[in-house]
């Protein structure tokens, strides 16, 4: 049974992109456990403190063990001044954890200690969006930190601009609809 971690990081009461990720996560199978960063009282912005907590060993680690048993992630981002809210940023500092999450090896290069093979990057924007900034970013930490290759973008643009949004909407919904019957299909 697939360990699913939902990292929520939406802000909205009535998140589209939210919805778009819980739709998604019907599709999984596993236990799903959810992290909704906006309640989470124990995440801080990495800084001085933080940096001697990491080198001395006492750094808070229950996120980073949390995520490093993760089979499936699914993050939800809504798209926000180029990139996602800034709280899924101090989340990322807070799992990168030398030791916990990943090692470097004798020559230097970073490896994995998390088990997760599939990550599901959610999220929606009002306008149009040019370049996927936080997924690429997302992308980076998950193939360079775990080791993950299998990263993939979910995304609905235009929301408010568009005359018919929830056409939109649906249309995503379909499109999560259509990769399960593919995989389902091609038997990955």
């Amino acid at each position: 049974m697939n360990n699913i971690l939902y990292i929520n990081s939406t802000i909205s009461k009535h998140s589209r992109t939210d919805a778009l990720a819980r739709h998604l996560l019907h599709h999984l199978q596993g236990n799903v456990e959810e992290i909704y960063l906006q309640e989470e009282t124990n995440l801080h912005p990495l800084n001085q403190n933080g940096l001697k907590e990491r080198e001395n060993g006492t750094y808070l680690t229950q996120y980073a063990k949390q995520f490093s048993q993760a089979d499936i992630i699914v993050i939800a981002a809504p798209y926000y001044d180029l990139s996602f809210p800034s709280l899924l940023k101090v989340y990322i500092e807070m799992i990168c954890c030398q030791g916990v999450t990943f090692y470097y090896d004798q020559e230097g290069n970073c490896q994995n200690c998390c088990r997760c093979k599939k990550v599901y990057y959610v999220t929606t924007s009002g306008g149009r969006i040019y370049k996927p900034f936080g997924f690429e970013y997302i992308q980076g930490i998950f193939s360079y930190f775990f080791r993950t290759d299998d990263v993939q973008l979910i995304c609905a643009q235009n929301l408010d601009v568009a005359e018919d949004p929830q056409q939109i909407i649906q249309n995503t919904i379909n499109e999560i609809d259509r990769r399960f019957t593919d995989e389902n299909l091609t038997g990955e």
